[in-house]
């Protein structure tokens, strides 16, 4: 499959694109594929859920849902280069119960010692936030 640029995809015209089903499909088959995809790609991509169009919002959730649940470690990480999007993740991790006891999830994270202190940072902020948005 030939090379997509995640950084564009944000602001790409999504309704002009839904046209060609095959066209989406490839597309959000290489942007599942988050073991070939390098950090700052990942960081692209928790961009899409907020998109300009606004569309396609249920399948970028579900998405950035995966990817968390399969890295904690690179979800982190590339959230870390993206924070400013932590408060729409946050709605996206209430929205599809993420979490079944977001505690426990934040202290296994805590203790990943492939994270640097500056990554479990990004984690305390975005869990505050969470605990935050949920408690409302």
């Amino acid at each position: 499959m030939g090379k997509i640029n995640i950084e564009d995809l944000y602001w790409e015209d999504w309704d002009e694109l839904s046209k060609n089903k095959d066209e989406i499909d490839r597309i959000f088959h290489y942007l599942k594929d988050f073991e070939a995809r390098e950090i700052d790609e990942l960081a692209h991509i928790l961009t899409l859920y907020n998109n300009p169009s606004g569309t396609y919002t249920v399948e970028f959730a579900n998405i950035i849902a995966d990817l968390y649940r399969y890295s904690k470690i690179k979800f982190i990480k590339a959230l870390g280069i993206v924070k400013d999007e932590s408060i729409n993740l946050v709605y996206v991790f209430r929205n599809l119960k993420v979490f079944t006891d977001e505690d426990e999830e934040l202290k296994e994270i805590l203790g990943i010692e492939e994270l640097s202190q500056g990554d479990k940072e990004v984690a305390k902020d975005f869990f505050q936030m969470y605990k935050n948005i949920c408690a409302s």
